[in-house]
């Protein structure tokens, strides 16, 4: 067989890295009609990513560093635990944009330049996992690591991993999944004991700034990754923690904490009375069920081969065992609580090479590795390709937004506003008013107060939680009832009764004010949808003339809005 030319052997690899980091960013992009929408706004896919939205909005405004919001919990506020790194990356790639759509639109006829921070919000995500796929590529090279294609193949087509970093989704569990990976893939740099003190320096400030920036963004999950390092060179390494090229690290980690401290102080939060009664309301706190699918869409069969094969791996390289208790802890965590699946598909990601290798056959090691991902594809399928009860119910939610966004639009003049909880930072970040709820358990307090408000049949309780809070605005989720299919009841009273431990009354306040406007207390007036610009009105045409009479369209209505009558309270 002839050799491949020089020059094909230098730009192959290169086109191959190109077509995986478009893979990376367009696997993350297949959900664009859920947050690019037909009329040309953008939308976010949660609640929290509203919340961060309003924050960098707010830097954006001149606020660089915000340790008190009050735009939700109105009106004492909240002391978040929201840090200020990636509201400031958020608010520099804004800036991104604005000059980006200046350069491809001049003329400024595209509806982006009226909305570059909203579009920074949602390719923040997308472009964080394309950086972690072009790392990981780049740290494989070095360290000359098998199989670095299949790595990278993982990293972009794991549902889960996709799920992290996708379009629409500025949350900071993007940018930890970069940090981690860095921070990570470092310390395994380090424990390798052939690396040279030269390269071990820049190893060890490497680790000890990404490290350091990832417990400045969450000190919850990178605790435990750096925790788990530093106890695998305890066990089997310890020149990795205390030789003299590595106190860069200790030098770099305490400067970032220092900064930390400087800028957003300590705000650990510990969960207030109402936590367990809500918690159990959030998908993310939920546990895995190792019976059903979800298991195998999101790790495809590496949640069975990675442990054993990480095992056998051990034995030709000391890194693999703890690439193998990191595997464990991680799965363990998402078996309590799923929202750490992001990060034991991070710890999959980083150790198939270790995995693969355990098998010694190149091609053994290649057919492995794309078995293991088969069930991906199962998963792609779903989400490429929903069935019809799917597709109704995306089609609703982006209808749902779009009226969200509608009411939101009405709320003109300053007031805090009651909504569902759920729903809360998306209104506060169109209307720019204050909302009693949140998402964030810090905002306990005024999630119970709305729950309080809508299950109660006391009008007196009601206007009591609306004096308290200064409200201005009601405004009532009705999806239920546009669409029974899905919900048995309103979700505001089911879900109230979850937070508050209690059965609903029959006849609770949010039934009331969703079903019959009418028979709403007096302190509440029913806004119309005239009032809202629901109802448009039209001749009627006849023989080629317009009549006299008019026919009247109504648009869809999912949602109500009440005005409080402070003279009535």
């Amino acid at each position: 067989m002839s050799p491949m030319p020089p020059i094909l052997g230098r730009w192959l690899p290169r086109f191959g890295l190109l077509a995986l980091l478009v893979l990376t960013f367009a696997a993350r992009c297949y959900n664009v009609a859920d947050v690019f929408h037909s009329d040309g706004r953008i939308y976010f896919l949660e609640g929290d990513c509203y919340s961060r939205m309003t924050r960098v909005k707010m830097v954006c405004e001149g606020q660089l560093v915000i340790r008190h919001h009050d735009f939700e919990n109105w009106p004492q506020g909240i002391t978040s635990h929201t840090t200020a790194p990636f509201d400031w990356l958020i608010a520099g790639l804004k800036y991104v944009t604005d000059f980006g759509l200046r350069i491809v639109d001049s003329k400024g006829e595209s509806r982006m330049h009226g909305q570059s921070l909203d579009l920074a919000g949602a390719l923040v995500s997308p472009l964080l996992g394309v950086a972690t796929a072009l790392w990981l590529w780049c740290w494989a090279g070095w360290m000359r690591l098998p199989f670095r294609t299949l790595m990278m193949l993982l990293f972009a087509l794991s549902p889960i991993l996709v799920q992290g970093t996708q379009l629409g989704r500025p949350d900071h569990q993007s940018l930890l999944i970069f940090l981690l990976a860095v921070a990570v893939s470092a310390e395994l740099a380090l424990a390798d004991t052939g690396t040279p003190a030269r390269l071990a320096k820049r190893w060890a400030i490497l680790a000890g700034v990404t490290w350091g920036i990832a417990l400045w963004v969450s000190f919850f999950e990178p605790s435990v990754f750096f925790a788990g390092a530093v106890g695998h060179h305890l066990l089997f390494n310890r020149t990795a923690l205390r030789a003299r090229a590595v106190r860069g690290r200790w030098i770099a980690l305490g400067a970032v904490l220092l900064l930390a401290q400087f800028v957003d102080g300590f705000r650990l939060s510990l969960p207030g009375a109402h936590f367990a009664a809500w918690s159990r309301t959030i998908s993310e706190l939920a546990t895995l069920d190792l019976r059903g699918e979800r298991v195998w869409h999101w790790f495809g069969a590496l949640w069975l081969f990675a442990p054993f094969a990480l095992w056998f791996a051990a034995r030709m390289d000391a890194r693999s065992k703890g690439l193998w208790l990191l595997v464990l802890v991680m799965f363990g965590l998402t078996v309590w609580e799923v929202r750490w699946s992001f990060y034991c598909a991070l710890a999959l990601t980083v150790s198939l090479p270790w995995q693969l290798a355990a098998l010694r056959i190149r091609w053994a090691g290649w057919t492995a590795g794309v078995v293991v991902m088969l069930p991906f594809l199962f998963a792609w399928s779903r989400m490429l390709h929903p069935d019809g009860e799917e597709r109704e119910r995306r089609e609703l939610s982006r209808s749902v937004q779009d009226e969200w966004r509608r009411a939101a639009g009405f709320m003109q003049e300053p007031g805090a506003f009651l909504a569902p909880w759920w729903v809360s930072p998306q209104i506060a970040y169109w209307s720019g008013q204050p909302g009693v709820a949140g998402t964030s358990h810090e905002s306990l307090d005024g999630i119970y107060d709305s729950a309080r408000f809508f299950l109660t049949d006391k009008p007196a309780e009601a206007a009591a939680i609306l004096r308290e809070r200064r409200v201005r605005y009601v405004l009532i989720d009705d999806t239920a009832h546009a669409n029974r299919d899905y919900f048995a009841e309103l979700l505001m009273v089911s879900n109230s009764a979850k937070i508050l431990e209690r059965t609903a009354p029959p006849e609770p306040m949010a039934k009331v004010l969703a079903e019959s406007p009418r028979l709403a207390p007096p302190f509440l007036r029913y806004v119309t949808p005239a009032e809202r610009g629901l109802v448009h009105t039209m001749g009627r045409l006849k023989d080629g003339k317009f009549e006299e009479t008019s026919v009247q369209l109504f648009e869809p209505q999912y949602h109500q809005i009440y005005l409080v009558l402070p003279d009535k309270l």
